[in-house]
This record gives C-alpha cells, structure tokens and sequence, in this order.
C-alpha cells in the first residue's frame, strides 16, 4: 500500500470531523439496548453483578514504582486491567438496564479513572529517567491510549444518563482526556511510538502506532471541539497511513500471531470506524483500489495456524494464545476486506462476548461492536484453511504441512529473516515441528514482560538466545542482535534452502587456513568475504523431515547443532523420541554421527509454563569425523 493512500481517501471524502450518525447506540436508544440477545444480556448483567459491592481495584503508587526497583510491571498493570474489566461490564449493564445501582457503579468506576494521576503505564513512563519515582507529567503510550478510549466509549454509551445521575462526571471525563491525551498528543510531534526512519531511508512503525491512534480516534469524536478534533483525526490517519504503507505485500507481522491482534488488527478497528466517517470510501479502496493489500494482511492469522489452539510461533509470539482472541475483530476485518472465508474463519471461532478477561486485548469498544453486529451471531463457521504451503518472504518465515486441508500429520515451519525485528529473537534458520496440529520441536515464544524484557540486556534472557532456538552454533558461537545479521530464506517445492552464512560472527581463519578458537576475534562484518558458507536445508517429503546442513565449520570440535523440544526426550536404540502431547503423536528423531547431550529446564514463566508445560529441553548434537554435511531426520514414531 503506497504511502498516503489513506490520507487521499481522508482528504477526498473532506476529512470529516463530525459525526452524523452514532458509533454505537446510546443508552437513550432503548430499541437497541433492548433487543439485545437475552443470553448476552444475562451474562453482562450477572458479571456486573458478581462484583458489585465489592472495593474497586486501585493502582497504588508502590505498584507503579516497583517496576523501577525491581523491574516488576505486571502488579500495577494487573490492578488497572481489573479496574478497567469492571468498568466495561458495568456501562454495559448501566446501559442494558439504567436503573440508580448501575449507574451508580459505573460512575464510581469512571470518577476512580479521573483520578488516577497518570494514565501510562510504567514502562512507559520517562519520570523514571529523570530520576523520578512519582509520574509527574502526561505521557501518552498504550496505556494512556487505551483509558482515553474507555472513557470515551462509555461517554458516547451513558452520556446523557451520567450528566442526570452525576452531573459533571462526563465534562470531567472530557477534561482529563484533553490534557492528559489529545492535547498533548497535538502539541508534542516527537513521540516516539509514531515511528521512526530506517537505515534504508523508510519508515518504521511498530504496533503501538495503529493501537493509539485508533483509540484517539475515538476519543477525539467523544471529547474535542471542531478545531481539536479536525487536528487529531488528521494525524491519526496519517498515522496510520504510515503503519500501512510499511507493511510488506504478502501481510505478514514479523512480530508474529499474537501481535497481529494488537497491531494489524487495531488499524482494521480504526479503518471501520473511518469508513463509516467517510460512507464507505475505504471499503471501496480495499475492495479494488490503493487499499486492497489489506487483504493480504487480514489472512496472516489463518495462515499461522498450525492446529486447534495452535499456531506458529516465533519472536515474541506465543505458540498457545493465553488470553481470549477477539474473533469479532478478524471478522470484521474480513468483511471490510470481502474475504467470506476468513470471514467464515473468524466465526468458526466464535464465543459469547469478548472483553470477560481482563487486559487489553478487547476493550469496551471492541465489546460494544461485537454486541451490536447481527452478521456476527448467525454467520456460518468453518475451521482454518490448513494450505498445504505457506510462503512469507517479506520475513522469511515459510510452513510446510504433509496433508493440505487439515492438521493430522507433520507440519513444519521455517524462520529467516534478521535479527533487527520486531520483538526479535536470535532465531535465524531455526526450525520447529508440529504433529497433528500441536508443536513439538518448538520455537519457545515470549516469557512474561519486565524491565529486562526491552532493555539493554533483552538478549541476556535465555529463551531470547540462539542457543535455544532450534539452530546450529558453528565453532560453538551464537547470533547476535541487529539487521545486520541476516538469513535468506529460499522456498523449494518440498521446503527451503536457508542460507546462513550471514548469520554469525565467524572468528578469524587459523593459521593452518582452518577457524580459529571461538575467542579469536571476529573477521568481519557479517556480509563481509571472511564469511564461512553454511547451507541448511529444510524438506517435507512423504511423512519426513529432514534438516541437512552443510559448511566446512561442522568439522570444528566445538560446533554444535541444537534441537528444541516440549518435555523431555528418551534416547532409545531407534533414535531420539519426543513424547507426544495434548493428544498428539510422539515424534522420532534420527541423525547422521554425532555425540549427544540433552539440557532440560524447569519452566516457572506462566507464559512458557501454558505453551510447553513444566519443563522444556534442548538436544545438543556435536557431529563426529568432521563432516562438511550433517542431516537429522524427523518423523511421528
């Protein structure tokens, strides 16, 4: 999508900065709120009232500073993610059923928001660099994006009905979301989530972009006046014009599954709330016009999946989704896209309401579009497509799968690439092996984020390390970290060829022209002419995996080649086997000469823990009698 396609639609359709039809029905609107599905009704209601009564979770000061004094975020985040899950249910219940007691909690809710002092989370926050451990200022990251946003839906939801029960509250709403959000959104142009400019002279622009410029949409429509709001929307849309123009074309997110839910998919919210600003112009752009890779970008999630709760996993990613995917928004995404398979997709997965855990992956306004969107509830499902090859270029990440049409059998996928990515692990050529649909040789995915997790020492994190992803360590080295460090990845019918001479930091050549030791400095840049050539080779043929490597640096003693798993392998005279799991087959595992040494760990990360269970391992092959090529066979036992 070329750069300031969106901007153009903006632009032609007037750049609208009002709204003349509603977002989502007011209160006031009693035939909406009325017609409601009674189960859904019941079940707002009930969740609203299971806690009603109860003290409100309130974010305490020491919270916020403990990610500073020992790098803890989650306890802060947790209390606002809770306070935030109960503020949801209870304007959906106010709504549903106005009575005194509703609003009453929704207003006690909504007033605890206003005075929090700081709407940034603490790993957001600069007070921290300044050697502050009290937020003194406004900040606007997610966070701060995702609070203006409730605020915002629940005024346009109960406005009218809080200013008769409180008056004042929404005036105070509006007022904390101008100075906290959208003025100073306007006044400072260098926040560094809206992106960056690349080595190659192009635009950067990670997640956060799309996730908060969407919400200020919003809350821009709620709480500015003419002027104010014309300002916001347009940096908005250019905004996310950005975001989409640095997509590549086959729509793949190099930060992997899960991100594409809070990324792509928080641009797609925004697209449908500007559609419907400028009557349908940027449907019409997807549907045949500068806006129709959206379609590629709406199938990247099918495409990962390798099994029923599955999918492929690399960077930060996450092999088994730990919270509730807002299938809703995939749905409408698809439809905006006119794609009735992804579209059927999403509704195959389809639930009771979105938003019942707390967190940030549905909001009240990704609540109230699922609740008021009747396609949604009677659509017909179907399971994922399951194609048979799956080719993303763009980040070097391909899938291989022994039956088309379904996850029975071997699947197999591939990671190229660099290691400058988003999210990035150090994980060029690495491998990973589902079986029936459930990985076995694993890429391990994300742990729980802290202060370390973006920091300085990120690649101090063991599961962030080549050394535990499924790759080789020639002359006992490791990746590095940066763009620099590359792996290209070439698709053949049955796998790829992945070339990895790029990839690490050779030592110098020995005297006697062979490599040095690993402590010998290195010999160059990574595309420099000392580079050592390595070719490892990916096949799927006829129930077989075979990873063949080839390179004069598999002689060197100290040359390792790593294979990762869920559990615990057993060596038997057959091979090495890895025990099956969540109903799945064991795999078997076959090599050329080599000793062999297997390292398990302990897992106490409930991120890790909910995708590999209590314990993982790596095998460790040291090839014998220095070859120049050494292959390891993968099949179910």
């Amino acid at each position: 999508m070329r750069r300031g396609a969106l901007r153009s639609i903006w632009a032609a359709a007037g750049a609208p900065a009002s709204v003349s039809t509603p977002l989502t029905p007011p209160s006031s609107d009693r035939a909406a709120w009325d017609a409601v599905d009674r189960d859904l009704r019941a079940l707002i209601l009930a969740t609203a009232d299971a806690v009603a009564g109860e003290r409100w979770p309130q974010p305490l000061l020491s919270q916020w500073a403990s990610y500073a004094r020992t790098g803890d975020r989650s306890t802060y985040e947790s209390e606002v993610f809770a306070r935030n899950l109960r503020i949801r249910f209870a304007v959906l219940a106010a709504a549903l059923d106005p009575a005194p007691h509703r609003l009453a909690e929704a207003a006690d809710g909504l007033w605890l928001l206003c005075e929090q002092t700081t709407w940034c989370w603490p790993a957001h926050d600069d007070a921290f660099s300044r050697g502050r451990l009290v937020p003194d200022r406004p900040v606007l990251d997610l966070g701060a994006g995702e609070e203006a946003a409730l605020a915002a839906w629940s005024a346009l939801v109960l406005g009218d009905a809080l200013d008769e029960f409180s008056p004042g509250l929404t005036e105070r709403l509006a007022r904390e979301a101008r100075t906290r959000v959208l003025e100073p959104f306007v006044q400072r142009r260098d926040w560094p989530w809206e992106g960056w400019t690349g080595p190659d002279g192009g635009d950067r622009v990670h997640n956060w972009a799309p996730w908060i410029h969407g919400n200020l949409v919003i809350a821009a429509i709620a709480f500015a006046d003419d002027e104010l709001r014309a300002a916001v929307l347009g940096l908005c849309v250019d905004g996310i014009d950005r975001y989409l123009a640095q997509l590549p074309a086959d729509g793949a997110i190099d930060e992997g599954f899960a991100y594409w839910w809070q990324g792509a998919a928080r641009a797609f919210d925004a697209l449908s709330v500007l559609d419907g600003l400028t009557g349908g112009a940027v449907a019409a752009a997807v549907r045949g016009g500068p806006l129709v890779g959206l379609r590629e970008l709406a199938r990247f999630p099918e495409r990962m999946v390798l099994g029923d709760g599955w999918v492929a996993s690399f960077s930060d990613a996450e092999a088994r989704p730990r919270d509730a995917l807002t299938w809703h928004v995939l749905f409408r995404a698809a439809r905006l896209c006119g794609l009735d398979e992804t579209a059927a997709f999403a509704a195959g997965h389809r639930d009771m309401l979105c938003g019942r855990e707390a967190g940030v992956a549905a909001g009240l306004g990704r609540m109230l579009a699922e609740l008021f969107d009747p396609e949604w509830r009677r659509a017909a499902g179907r399971a994922a497509p399951a194609p048979a090859r799956v080719e993303l270029r763009s980040i070097g990440v391909g899938l291989r799968r022994e039956r088309a049409g379904e996850a029975t059998g071997l699947t197999v996928v591939v990671k190229g690439g660099h290691n400058g990515e988003n999210h990035n692990h150090n994980d060029l050529g690495s491998f990973a092996v589902a079986v029936d649909g459930v990985p076995q040789l694993i890429d391990l995915g994300r742990a729980a984020y802290t202060a370390q997790t973006f920091s300085d020492a990120r690649y101090e994190l063991w599961y962030v390390q080549s050394g535990w992803h499924s790759t080789p360590s020639p002359f006992g080295r490791e990746q590095r970290a940066g763009e620099q460090w590359r792996a290209s990845v070439e698709p053949r019918e049955d796998g790829w060829d992945v070339d990895l001479a790029h990839a690490y930091p050779w030592p110098m050549p020995g005297a006697d022209g062979g490599a040095a030791e690993p402590g010998v400095p290195d010999a160059a840049s990574p595309n420099g002419d000392l580079a050592v050539p390595w070719m490892r080779r990916v096949r799927l043929r006829g129930g077989l995996v075979t990873v063949r490597d080839e390179s004069p640096a598999l002689a060197h003693p100290d040359t390792l080649l790593v294979v990762v798993c869920a559990g615990v392998p057993d060596s038997g005279d057959d091979g090495i086997r890895i025990p099956g799991r969540h109903g799945a087959r064991d795999l078997l595992l076959d090599h050329d000469p080599a000793e062999v040494r297997v390292e398990t760990r302990d897992v106490d990360d409930p991120f890790l823990a909910h995708s590999w269970g209590a314990r993982v391992s790596r095998v460790l092959f040291r090839p014998i009698g220095a070859p120049v090529a050494w292959e390891v066979r993968v099949s179910v036992a």
